[in-house]
Order: structure tokens, then C-alpha cells, then sequence
């Protein structure tokens, strides 16, 4: 099967064999200016030379931002498809007070908190990066508005499972040669946890 992630390859493999044209047209030129010319500087050879490595460098930063630092609009159906899985959560009996989710924070300058949950008897762990854990009465908090959650759905998983499950969601760009661009297309683009709990007596803080 086609894919379209060659499209993005082949535009690296025409960036590099550019960036070797440069090179060697430069050198070639500079060459003929200097033997057949007499000359070690020319304003046409300047501008030429300033040309085709603008050109050069446009090209690589538009390819690096589309690899390395895309960051697709996560609504765009053209573009990206979506999920939603919903799993009860399993209290954790443990010592201490019983919890749906334990929070595990490093006092550090910069650090991220980990949450830890049980569901279906296994024990899962992930970072505040990609996950919140929202309590109260909206099944929404203010990290988790930015995923495109059905804010009814999550009601309903309220009454289903007593305020007690996950959210995933999963973004997968989809197999289309606009992200091919960027070697993307089958490729998961976010995955994003909603812990939801009746409320803040249930979470654990190591």
C-alpha cells in the first residue's frame, strides 16, 4: 500500500541533494570567476550565491516546522480523525485512604506531576502533560477544554459509572499526503487523559 509519508521523504532527500547543487555551484562559479575573469568578487556571483541559499533555507525550516513542530488543528476532519474510549476506574484499597488516583509530584524547578490509576485490574500511569484529573460537578476542567471532549457524553458516562472513569482520546492524522509533508499520515498525533472522580477526597498526593 502507498504511503504517503514517501511524499515527505523524497522532499528531504530533494532538500539534501539541493543543499549539495549549492555547494558545488558556488565552487564552480567562484572558480570560473577567479580563472577566466580575474576576479575574487562579483556582485552577480554575490546575489546568486545569496539567492539559491535563501531559497535553501526557506525550504528546510518549512520542512523541520512541518516534521518536528507541527501542531495540527485537532477539529480539522479533513485532517485528523478521533476517538473516545471510556474505562471505569478501580478504587486502590491500599494503606492509607482509599483513592481513584494517586499524584506523584517531584519538588523541582521544573517538573511535571505523574497520575497513577487502576482500571480493569491494571495499573496505569501517566503524565499531567497529557492528562487531568477533573472532580466536582462538571465532568470538564479548564486543561481538558482545549481536547474536543462531547461535554453530554461525559455526562453520560457520569451517571454510568458514578463519576468514576477515563477519558482517552486519541488524534491519528489521517493517511493524506498533507500529512505526508511531514511524514505524519497514520501517524498518532495526541492522546490525552481525562481522569474523572467524584471529588478531591478521592486523590492520593505522594
Amino acid at each position: 500500500m502507498f504511503s504517503w509519508n514517501l511524499l515527505g521523504i523524497l522532499l528531504w532527500v530533494i532538500a539534501i541533494l539541493y543543499f549539495i547543487f549549492i555547494i558545488q555551484n558556488i565552487r564552480k562559479r567562484r572558480i570560473t570567476m577567479i580563472i577566466k575573469k580575474h576576479q575574487k568578487f562579483s556582485w552577480t556571483n554575490f546575489l546568486i550565491d545569496l539567492l539559491e541559499v535563501a531559497v535553501f533555507l526557506v525550504g528546510i525550516i518549512w520542512l523541520f516546522n512541518k516534521t518536528m513542530l507541527d501542531n495540527p488543528d485537532l477539529e480539522d476532519k479533513s485532517v485528523i480523525s478521533s476517538k473516545i474510549t471510556y474505562q471505569p476506574l478501580v478504587m486502590n484499597t491500599g494503606s492509607g485512604n482509599s483513592s481513584y488516583v494517586t499524584i506523584n509530584s517531584k519538588k523541582k524547578k521544573i517538573s511535571t506531576q505523574t497520575y497513577t490509576y487502576y482500571r480493569a485490574g491494571r495499573k496505569a500511569q501517566v503524565s499531567s502533560d497529557f492528562a487531568t484529573v477533573a472532580y466536582g460537578k462538571s465532568p470538564l476542567d479548564l486543561n481538558a477544554s482545549r481536547i474536543p471532549y462531547q461535554k453530554s457524553q461525559l455526562k453520560k458516562m457520569d451517571r454510568k459509572y458514578q463519576r468514576a472513569y477515563v477519558a482517552t482520546y486519541t488524534a491519528t492524522y489521517k493517511r493524506v499526503w498533507q500529512n505526508g509533508l511531514g511524514l505524519h499520515a497514520g501517524h498518532t498525533a495526541t492522546q490525552y487523559y481525562l481522569i474523572r472522580i467524584p471529588d478531591a477526597s478521592f486523590i492520593k498526593e505522594k
